[in-house]
């Protein structure tokens, strides 16, 4: 079977590089050949940044220049799907008339997208907000449309694109082979709360601001290390920021004692795979975080770790495990045994390689 990618980013960004790219070596394995085109390539990716930024007209230009790479790249997407027996876009929204043009070419299509991308993650409006939302509530349902099946993160994600088509749930995943736990050093009393993210999701974790300050005050030798942000504004507390670099993600990881995944509840957020707790706990880290939408799936409380619905209950969780080092390590222990069995790359390449099968053969 020969299947042609089309993906947003690539390896540099997080969605293309779990839910295509990190299953080529697998897909592989199994006979299945797999080519890719990329809209947004990694030494443009860059230019995402200019979403965080408050200048609308730079957010103008780059939208603009997306859609012209979306054009372009789709064009060639189409040109070449003769030669291939399955086409798999990745969260891309082809405009109409590329819509209509892939389904004159007769080939079955997969749809995959990670986040609810049917809904706005920026809650405030402006003028662009309002027109990428307004794009997405068109787009997405004639790409699930033309689609004969979808490959989506959590049943909240499911539940919106089986209106359109058949499902499939693939969370992650997670590469337990290059994520393994740290062997620690009972010598370091230093204990290390970690998060991982970007500049867009900061403001989740300076949510926490005060259950941080008073574990700041309570424990000396707490620390929060942040990855993948510069600047973070939480005074008072002991704070190491380094950037995020995908060849040195798992080396960060283990530097951490205990994983952070807060996030407020709404429609955006609902959709979220909770890819942070699977880093954290493929690495063997107990973890605290928000129960909303998937994230109340893969944390059984008290056993792989803890949910927290306000300051208190993130206080409560934080110091039970700043304290106790067997607790962690137990806790991070059941994680890692439920990303083997539950999360893993090569289980979700076996779903995913099953799925394109069944797809090609037009099996529902």
């Amino acid at each position: 079977m020969r299947v042609l990618f089309l993906t947003q980013y690539g390896m540099l960004g997080a969605s293309s590089r779990t839910r295509a790219y990190q299953y080529f070596p697998l897909l592989e394995e199994r006979g299945i050949q797999c080519q890719a085109i990329t809209v947004l390539p990694d030494h443009r990716i860059q230019g995402s940044q200019i979403l965080v930024n408050r200048n609308r007209w730079r957010k103008l230009f780059y939208y603009l220049w997306a859609s012209w790479r979306t054009l372009r790249t789709g064009l060639q997407f189409w040109g070449r799907a003769d030669r291939f027996d399955l086409l798999y876009v990745q969260k891309v929204i082809l405009p109409a008339p590329l819509r209509w043009l892939l389904r004159r070419r007769g080939k079955p299509v997969l749809f995959d997208f990670d986040d609810a991308i049917f809904t706005t993650e920026v809650q405030h409006g402006n003028w662009l907000n309002r027109w990428k939302q307004r794009r997405n509530a068109a787009g997405l349902p004639a790409m699930l449309r033309l689609a004969s099946g979808a490959i989506v993160e959590n049943e909240y994600t499911g539940e919106y694109a089986g209106r359109y088509t058949p499902v499939t749930i693939i969370t992650g995943p997670i590469d337990t082979d290059g994520h393994y736990p740290a062997t620690r050093s009972r010598q370091r009393q230093e204990v290390v709360l970690g998060w991982i993210g970007s500049a867009t999701t900061l403001p989740y974790l300076e949510s926490l601001a005060g259950p941080l300050r008073r574990l700041g005050r309570r424990y000396p030798h707490m620390c929060l290390e942040v990855v993948g942000a510069e600047s973070v504004a939480l005074d008072g507390v002991s704070v190491r920021t380094r950037p995020w670099q995908l060849e040195d993600e798992v080396e960060a990881l283990h530097n951490f004692d205990i994983g952070l995944m807060p996030i407020p509840d709404d429609p955006w957020t609902r959709g979220k795979g909770g890819y942070k707790l699977l880093q954290y706990m493929a690495v063997g880290l107990p973890v605290v975080t928000s129960p909303v939408g998937i994230n109340c799936r893969i944390v059984e409380h008290g056993v792989n770790g803890f949910w927290a619905r306000d300051e208190q209950e993130w206080e409560q969780g934080l110091a039970r495990l700043i304290v106790d080092a067997d607790l962690r390590r137990r806790m991070g222990q059941a994680g890692r045994r439920l990303m083997e069995t539950r999360y893993s790359l090569r289980r979700s390449a076996r779903i995913l390689a099953q799925t394109m099968e069944r797809t090609v053969q037009g099996v529902p």
